[in-house]
């Protein structure tokens, strides 16, 4: 018979290797020439045409993530996934490029990361969200499928401690989940 400490180690081994599987097919794909990876180890697929656009393409937008979006040389902002940004680890300042296909579909790529720093904090729930209170003593907004994620992999949950991305040299209001402490 099980304990409850062996079934939870049951669930959490088994949902690892379902992770793990998912990214033996992302690495698969890659090798089959679906994809490419940057320098910086971010999966990007280039929509059709990609090749064609250059930086004076109407296509082509340049910006810089705030934590949520990304914001152009105008100020104005574009979506970006949560998924990706948080699957990217993508921090405040990190400098984007916006692919806009002429279906509308949006692809992102990650031009290159700003300098970073590594911060432990305390996840605490805030309304509908969550936040992190770090140990230098400012709060910090994540991204809730960036939590949901370690959720389900590590169960974490509010109180728990983790590693926080941080840009170097920019004062942020969000940080990244690095890895659970």
């Amino acid at each position: 018979m099980y304990t409850e400490e062996e079934g939870a180690n049951t669930e959490r081994i088994t949902r690892l290797l379902e992770s793990m599987e998912q990214d033996l097919r992302s690495l698969r794909q890659l090798l089959v020439g679906t994809g490419s990876v940057s320098a910086e180890g971010t999966y990007y697929t280039p929509p059709a045409g990609a090749e064609a656009m250059d930086d004076s393409d109407d296509q082509a937008i340049e910006g810089v993530f705030d934590g949520e979006r990304m914001v152009d040389a105008s100020g104005k902002g574009y979506q970006v996934s949560a998924n990706y940004a948080s699957k990217s680890k993508l921090v405040e300042g990190d400098p984007l490029k916006l692919y806009i296909t002429s279906d509308g579909k949006f692809f992102y790529k990650q031009l290159g990361p700003v300098a970073r720093k590594t911060v432990p904090g305390v996840l605490r729930a805030e309304g509908n969200h969550y936040v992190v209170d770090s140990e230098e003593g400012h709060t910090y907004n994540v991204l809730t499928a960036s939590v949901t994620y370690y959720m389900s992999l590590f169960n974490i949950r509010p109180g728990d401690r983790l590693m926080l991305l941080l840009p170097a040299d920019l004062e942020a209001t969000w940080a990244v989940i690095d890895n659970v402490l």
